[in-house]
């Protein structure tokens, strides 16, 4: 359950406190603020939800609510005008100057929690994305700007969609739909009422939870992910374990299925002085979850540090192409662009070749139509290794199907510029 900020404003202790008391035993979060002029300073600070205002303030009741409504536009708080006045011209004054409702100091208790209520439900529900039932971008970052001021120990967890792009495009715009609805299903279903759910962008998602649930929710969510995944797809793409979006024409990088993508980090006071640090965080965390196949999640741990050997750049390049010159062309650019480059002479050598220069990046080309060695070349290189280097497979023969089933990383089709194969091969290593 999401608990709202309320500030009350006004001069009367006896009203503040008999107010603060009524809403706190709605679970919502209640500050009580007797000056003007801290008000304004908290309004900025902490973004509340709903304001009550007392016709006990130091000025006009109907000229600051009109002075409320344009400088928390960005916000668009409720607010409540409070009057012990209850003079029909009185109450269209203030309504006309920007106030949502009026109430009038005899009001009883209960109609007063019932009014409060159905506010914040009407302003909570337009803040809701009506797929995932997940908040909208604006509330999410309040909710982070919140926890940022409090001393409260947290998790704060980043989930991204892999591949739905590519899926939507595919798929389109109801299938796209389907996917969310079903995440913001299996989400909610995870969270219990303290904690909290969020869009940053349409697929991706913020959940605030404690330290202790993270790695739990984080565990069950990817497990479900991938147990509907079969759902979105056609029996053809869910078995090939990737999608096609252009003809055999084009070039076309190798584009898994959907994956569920998952990261946490501790908020601590200490540690984050603002919530854009958390999100910065969360980011460069959820990098680690690149290029894996299935549905992962990444939680952030004390760093153990220890003297560890030199990592080898990455920039080794082998071609295995049966046009000489084409392959003395792809050498040569390699070399201008600081690459490391070897060319294979023949199909039986390559595993040898591989072996003794562990490439990161293999140009294959197709080979013989009939004994399609370019093709087992890349089954056994991706078979059961997770350090496979990067396939980039040419053929004059396009059959892109057959070739990413193959293992392939991206499909060139022939004839290409070889301009083309070098920037690729670039993007896989940088």
């Amino acid at each position: 359950m999401y608990a709202a900020t309320i500030f009350i404003i006004s001069k009367r202790k006896e009203l503040s406190i008999k107010y603060k008391k009524l809403i706190e035993a709605l679970k919502q979060e209640v500050y009580v603020i007797p000056s003007l002029s801290e008000a304004l300073l908290q309004i900025q600070k902490i973004e509340p939800e709903l304001l009550i205002i007392s016709d006990t303030i130091d000025e006009d009741l109907p000229d600051f609510c009109a002075k409320m409504r344009a400088l928390t536009c960005n916000i668009r708080p409720v607010i409540i005008a409070v009057s012990k006045s209850s003079d029909i011209d009185d109450k269209l004054k203030i309504l006309d100057s920007g106030a949502d409702d009026f109430m009038d100091e005899s009001i009883c208790a209960k109609e007063f929690q019932a009014r409060i209520k159905a506010h914040l439900r009407r302003y909570l529900e337009n803040s809701f994305n009506p797929v995932t039932f997940f908040a909208q971008k604006s509330l999410t970052t309040r909710v982070l700007k919140k926890l940022t001021t409090s001393n409260k120990d947290s998790s704060v967890m980043l989930g991204r969609v892999a591949n739905i792009g590519s899926y939507r495009e595919i798929y389109g715009e109801i299938a796209y739909q389907k996917v969310l609805q079903t995440l913001g299903a299996i989400v909610n279903s995870a969270l219990g009422t303290q904690d909290f759910a969020g869009h940053l962008f349409d697929d991706e998602f913020i959940i605030i939870t404690s330290t202790q649930k993270a790695e739990k929710i984080a565990s069950f969510l990817t497990f479900a992910f991938d147990n509907v995944l079969n759902r979105f797809y056609n029996k053809k793409d869910y078995e090939n374990n990737f999608t096609l979006l252009s003809s055999d024409i084009k070039e076309e990088e190798r584009e898994g299925l959907m994956r569920l993508e998952i990261c946490a980090t501790e908020y601590k006071k200490e540690k984050f002085n603002s919530y854009e640090q958390i999100i910065n965080e969360l980011f460069s965390l959820i990098k680690l979850c690149s290029n894996k196949e299935k549905s992962c999640y990444v939680i952030d741990r004390p760093k153990l540090y220890g003297k560890v050997g030199e990592k080898r750049v990455k920039n080794r390049i082998l071609i295995m192409e049966e046009d000489e010159s084409l392959s003395l062309l792809l050498e040569t650019l390699c070399t201008l662009n600081s690459l490391e480059a070897k060319i294979c002479k023949d199909y039986d050598n390559f595993f040898n070749d591989c072996k003794e220069f562990s490439p990161d990046v293999v140009i294959i080309d197709y080979g013989d139509k009939t004994s399609k060695k370019g093709l087992e070349i890349s089954r056994k290189l991706k078979k059961n290794n997770k350090n496979a280097p990067k396939i980039i497979f040419s053929s004059s023969i396009h059959n892109k199907e057959e070739i990413l089933s193959a293992g392939a990383d991206f499909y060139l089709p022939k004839p290409y510029e070889a301009d083309v194969a070098i920037k690729w091969a670039k993007k896989f290593l940088y």
